[in-house]
């Protein structure tokens, strides 16, 4: 097969498929309000225990109104759409009992396991796209996002996870959120029709690179006191 014949295949991004305008709008409005409400349940948990419910439903409520009255509105206009997986996140960021770094406890816990695995994939896809940004690369790897080869490669990992996952409650969760997260894409073609904006965006790489290092401090100190 031809070289070039097979770059233009995986990195065309002619007429891709992209979610619809209003569909996209209000999506971006929802996907900061289960955000902004998910951080508002975990501040009222430590100082408003008794009123951390109504003022998650206010927060989310304030989200979803239009125009420029929603701080989804200037937040968009900073920092476009969260991606489904942060939106994902938050939402197990609420359900879950208690605890202060959960993600990073789970993976100091289980080493390399699947929670590990998707964000060490997060912090590489991070800086493979800033790079990108920066025209590093001699194609553009954000114009694959567009396409069905990475779509493939994503639930390629997902079933890889699946099956390394095992009896784990754990795995099967970063597995089964992965999954989730691919089939709002395939549905939906949010937050805007590229399949790396659905797994990932600026705010959420930054978060996995501190929760990373919150991991590694921890078990140098747990080094050093052994």
């Amino acid at each position: 097969m031809d070289v070039t014949f097979l770059q233009t295949l995986l990195a065309s991004s002619q007429a891709p498929w992209l979610p619809d305008v209003v569909v996209a709008r209000w999506a971006l409005h929802g996907a900061w309000g289960v955000v902004l409400g998910a951080i508002t349940w975990q501040l009222g948990r430590a100082f408003f225990p008794a009123w951390r419910g109504w003022l998650a439903a206010a927060v989310l409520g304030w989200a979803l109104w239009p125009g420029p009255e929603s701080p989804a509105f200037w937040l968009g206009l900073a920092f476009q759409s969260p991606s489904l997986m942060s939106v994902c996140l938050c939402v197990g960021w609420v359900l879950q009992p208690r605890r202060s770094h959960p993600w990073a406890d789970r993976c100091a816990a289980g080493g390399t396991g699947s929670w590990c695995v998707l964000a060490g994939a997060g912090v590489v896809l991070g800086w493979v796209l800033l790079l990108d940004m920066l025209a590093w690369w001699p194609v553009s790897v954000y114009a694959w996002g567009f396409g069905s080869a990475a779509l493939a490669g994503v639930v390629v990992l997902a079933l890889l996870l699946w099956l390394a996952a095992g009896a784990s409650p754990s795995g099967r969760a970063a597995s089964l959120s992965l999954a989730a997260v691919l089939g709002v894409f395939v549905l939906t073609r949010l937050p805007s029709g590229n399949v790396w904006d659905a797994l990932l965006d600026p705010w959420l790489w930054v978060l996995l690179q501190v929760g990373g290092a919150v991991v590694g401090l921890r078990r140098l100190v747990s080094a050093r006191r052994w």
